[in-house]
């Protein structure tokens, strides 16, 4: 007890030099949040060492703040030394709870559809000309919206809704005495005919997904954070085709109208990674997930003349299980509180195993169903906002 009441009156002397007495009561409850923390009784080390004027070793908190030791308690140590403050906080990386947007810009891949082929007669030995009647989307926008609930600083619920669709038309006009051949027309009509002096192909896709899954913690060092994810997606995607073209006097203006549809559901599984600078904010991201998605693959096929020739009509359906693929690369900028952050990248997705236009219009022009099977893309930029608490 000696030891005690000699740094009590230090401490309680050299609160009264300084303010006349008006820091007396701080000083002597500091001096008892110390000896709390030190165990100074069982330690005369630090005594020795408090007297001597050495307080290198000795540790002052300032009272109802205890020491931050670990990863997940405290920014300024373990986790994030560069950052070191005098006060414990969340770490840069923790998980809270918050609102996110993100604006999609996006095109697709692999869905581009050739309707019509210029060539320089109707007869079967007849050769192309050059131009191509294709039906190409370019990027278009969309979104994503969605929150996040924290469980604790190393793990999360996230639930969110995309949403993107993309939409063209396109028309080709003969040259010369050349005449139009179409790739959508079924076979067995006539597919070009001495009218056949103009074609058009109008096309669409469209894709939504709502997920729910739950995010923690993988790894943690004091820049770099990496956290896995897990749980599940429903996901739809709508195709649509509408192609025209005159073949001849009698028929008229032969119209093809197509549809696919698929509306599955199945486990999302992904992780992320991040590495940021406490000086500057900054930061750069990856992402990465995999989606396992089962349900029904349905396409229509329906051709009708305009005046005579009947109609041909095909009904698809099948069950499978589709993959999506999804990546992301980028960068972006978090403030010091975490409360805000923005992020823009690059992403890729691929619907695997997949029932696109093309590969349903050539099934049914073939006559072969059972080799239906193509990936559909999608790739470009995102940009993201969240303000999180």
């Amino acid at each position: 007890m000696g030891t005690r009441n000699l740094l009590s009156g230090m401490l309680l002397a050299w609160g009264f030099c300084l303010t006349g007495g008006g820091a007396v009561t701080v000083a002597q409850e500091t001096f008892d949040h110390v000896y709390r923390v030190a165990d100074l009784d069982r330690d005369q080390g630090l005594v020795a060492a408090w007297s001597a004027g050495d307080s290198s070793d000795v540790q002052i908190l300032s009272p109802g703040i205890d020491a931050c030791a670990e990863c997940t308690q405290c920014d300024s140590q373990g986790c994030d030394g560069c950052c070191a403050t005098q006060e414990c906080r969340s770490p840069w990386w923790a998980h809270r709870s918050g609102l996110f947007g993100e604006f999609l810009y996006l095109r697709p891949g692999d869905s581009d559809i050739v309707y019509s082929i210029e060539q320089n007669d109707t007869t079967v030995n007849a050769f192309p000309t050059g131009p191509l009647g294709i039906a190409a989307i370019d990027a278009s926008p969309g979104y994503r919206v969605g929150f996040s609930l924290a469980s604790s600083q190393t793990s999360s619920l996230v639930a969110s809704y995309t949403h993107w669709d993309g939409n063209t038309q396109d028309r080709l006009v003969r040259n010369n005495a050349n005449v139009l051949n179409s790739q959508i027309i079924h076979p067995s009509t006539f597919t070009t005919g001495g009218n056949s002096l103009q074609s058009s192909a109008a096309t669409s896709i469209e894709f939504d997904l709502i997920d729910a899954v739950y995010r923690h913690k993988l790894i943690c060092t004091d820049t770099t954070i990496f956290n896995w994810s897990g749980g599940f997606r429903y996901g739809t995607i709508e195709q649509s085709l509408l192609a025209q073209q005159e073949i001849s006097v009698a028929t008229g203006l032969v119209t093809v109208d197509t549809d696919v549809d698929f509306n599955g559901f199945g486990i999302l599984l992904g992780c992320d990674a991040e590495r940021r600078s406490c000086q500057s904010g900054m930061l750069c991201y990856s992402k990465g997930a995999a989606s396992f998605l089962g349900g029904e693959w349905t396409g229509d096929y329906r051709q009708s003349n305009q005046f005579t020739g009947g109609i041909v009509a095909n009904q698809y359906e099948d069950f499978r299980i589709s993959p999506v693929w999804e990546t992301e690369l980028g960068i972006g900028w978090q403030s010091e509180s975490g409360c805000v952050r923005a992020t823009a990248g690059y992403m890729a997705s691929w619907w695997c195993n997949a029932v696109s236009t093309r590969e349903y219009v050539d099934g049914v022009r073939r006559g072969n169903y059972l080799e239906i099977d193509d990936t559909i893309a999608f790739i470009g930029l995102t940009t993201r906002l969240e303000v999180r608490y």
